[in-house]
């Protein structure tokens, strides 16, 4: 609606034009009239466009971490939050917060992000519960790559367990509520997606391996 609004008042604005012009003008007059209409309608289809659908965003990371591109993948988190990578500190888990993921170490290898091992990374995620840990014969009840829109990592507390300031459980929590999607993947980690500002955002990725010590 908008978009017709603005397109009659460009042609209302162009008409009164004529009427005070020669017909030399009349040409390039139609000319400005087409281009201007033709941005109307292209702004307007992409501010109608639909947002990024989850798998499209899963796709994203997975090419950049494949890829490893770290520009690519520094697109996939906020700047302004930041990503939480989640490691096991001995019995405790430890909680690191990068802005650019190629200043990231683990703790105990001080192996780079795209160094770790992302077995099976381009399995899409089925729509499913996620698996549950069972710790027997495998570590999960079911094999394969899941998502399942619920938040786990909200209900585990992860940050009252974790060598964390008080500024730094408050905006841990902040973020931990914004997550909308958790992928487990069994062959490597697992994900967690928040949706900020009606855009999908990479927040949290769990690399603890469960019944591990």
């Amino acid at each position: 609606m908008k978009i017709i609004i603005l397109i009659s008042i460009v042609l209302a604005l162009v008409a009164c034009s004529e009427t005070t012009q020669n017909n030399n003008n009349t040409q390039e007059q139609q000319d400005t009239v087409a281009n201007v209409v033709d941005t109307l309608i292209t702004d307007g289809v992409k501010k109608q466009a639909e947002p990024t659908s989850f798998l499209q965003f899963y796709q994203q990371l997975v090419t950049a971490i494949e890829t490893k591109n770290t520009a690519a993948f520094n697109q996939l988190f906020y700047k302004d939050y930041g990503l939480y990578i989640i490691e096991s500190s001995g019995a405790m888990p430890q909680v690191s917060k990068v802005y650019e993921i190629e200043n990231y170490q683990t703790s105990g290898t001080k192996l780079g992000f795209f160094d770790l091992p992302f077995d099976s990374l381009s399995l899409m995620p089925l729509k499913e519960k996620l698996p549950k840990v069972v710790c027997e014969k495998n570590s999960y009840d079911k094999q394969g790559c899941f998502q399942e829109s619920i938040n786990p990592l909200k209900d585990s507390q992860i940050w009252h367990y974790a060598n964390l300031n008080e500024k730094e459980v408050q905006a841990i929590q902040f973020i931990s509520e914004t997550i909308k999607i958790t992928v487990v993947n069994t062959y490597n980690y697992t994900f967690y997606f928040s949706q900020i500002n009606g855009s999908w955002q990479l927040s949290f990725i769990d690399l603890r391996i469960p019944c591990t010590a």
